[in-house]
């Protein structure tokens, strides 16, 4: 196992932020014909995959994809708009609403990721051989970590 250096922590911050910027440049392009941000593709994809967790607050969403409050009620109107989620009272606090996917939001979450998987096949396979299945198992032990330890 490698011993954490300096360096090497400096290494792998500026290439993880260089590699931040790139993917995120990179899906503003393949989002773009779906009139969707990355910020508003991670809110799409939030709302929708908790859906069997049932409905969620635009606090909720918001402390989740680390997206500001008033960006998220924007987003969500949005999307209503669209057909894409349904926004309820909720019965515990009238200040708040509840969001909740529609089948539609499935269905475009599906076209989207089967428009924009050939491309990110080839971003993932120019690791060359690599083992992805490891590669997504630090990727998400990374992501665990720092969603425990947000700042």
């Amino acid at each position: 196992m490698t011993a954490l250096t300096g360096p090497l922590i400096a290494e792998c911050s500026t290439w993880l932020s260089i590699v931040s910027k790139l993917f995120n440049t990179r899906m503003s392009v393949l989002l773009a014909p779906h009139q969707l941000t990355p910020s508003q593709f991670s809110i799409l994809h939030h709302v929708t995959r908790q859906r069997l967790e049932g409905a969620h607050t635009i606090s909720q969403i918001a402390a989740a994809v680390e997206v500001e409050q008033p960006a998220v009620t924007k987003t969500i109107t949005k999307f209503q708009n669209m057909g894409l989620v349904e926004i309820e009272a909720n019965s515990s606090d009238k200040r708040s609403k509840l969001v909740r996917a529609t089948s539609k939001a499935d269905r475009l979450l599906g076209t989207i990721y089967q428009e924009i998987g050939p491309d990110l096949f080839k971003v993932f396979d120019s690791l060359n051989g690599s083992d992805i299945a490891t590669f997504a198992a630090q990727l998400k032990t990374l992501g665990q970590w720092l969603d425990k330890n947000r700042l």
